[in-house]
């Protein structure tokens, strides 16, 4: 059973995570979600943070991207779930379910970058209210999703800041609302994420200390975070 004290909500209701595993990693050189990390690939180390917290997972990936995920024997932040079976994407409407449940969400059209995968994923939410991750950012600040769950229940997007006014839009939560924002952008040929924060209602959410928020988008990027993390 959840620990319903843990779980992240909005305005009182359940949240879905988003977890962005899409994308092609052309700086990478590589499928970023299936990158190895201490035993476990990318995709699975994000999954195994954010679980304990979420009652609905949607994985967006890119259309025909395959990408597996293991059967874990625990999460990181709640040692006793478990994890009943192997996953591999793609699959709409049929993935098999973990617990608390994970199904993997195809873009409906290819190539439209990180708000194509966002816009699958709020369109296949169950819940008004989606947290979005994106899979090379390797470390979740749990507090800081539920602070940005709760200003989102009260706007449409809640996304963090920075001191030097640059945005963080792959770690901030959006609601259903700004689906025909969004379409509207894709239809302009705007993949940018940047435009729909001027269309929508945007809580601006202080990030004081950025020293957690490693985006992993080069070869060298990934070897310094491996170095930076203790073997188990």
């Amino acid at each position: 059973m959840r620990n319903m004290e843990r779980e992240i909500r909005s305005g009182g209701r359940p949240v879905t995570v988003i977890v962005l595993a899409g994308g092609r990693g052309r700086r990478m050189n590589a499928d970023k979600a299936r990158l190895p990390v201490r035993g476990e690939t990318m995709l699975e180390r994000v999954i195994g943070q954010v679980a304990p917290y979420f009652s609905e997972i949607l994985v967006s990936v890119s259309p025909g991207q395959k990408v597996h995920v293991k059967a874990m024997s625990r999460v990181k932040a709640e040692p006793s779930r478990k994890w009943k079976a192997d996953h591999e994407s793609p699959a709409l409407t049929t993935a098999a379910k973990t617990e608390p449940g994970v199904r993997f969400v195809e873009d409906q059209v290819p190539d439209l970058g990180p708000l194509g995968g966002i816009l699958a994923g709020l369109r296949a939410a169950a819940n008004d209210a989606c947290a979005v991750v994106a899979c090379d950012i390797p470390d979740v600040h749990v507090a800081l999703l539920r602070k940005l769950a709760r200003a989102a229940a009260a706007a449409d997007i809640s996304v963090p800041v920075t001191k030097a006014g640059q945005f963080e839009p792959l770690f901030a939560v959006y609601t259903k609302a700004v689906i025909p924002e969004i379409e509207a952008l894709l239809r302009s040929g705007e993949q940018s994420i940047l435009p729909l924060f001027e269309h929508c209602r945007t809580e601006r959410v202080p990030l004081e200390d950025a020293a957690w928020l490693r985006n992993l988008n080069t070869r060298g990027d990934y070897e310094s975070y491996l170095k930076s993390i203790p073997r188990k």
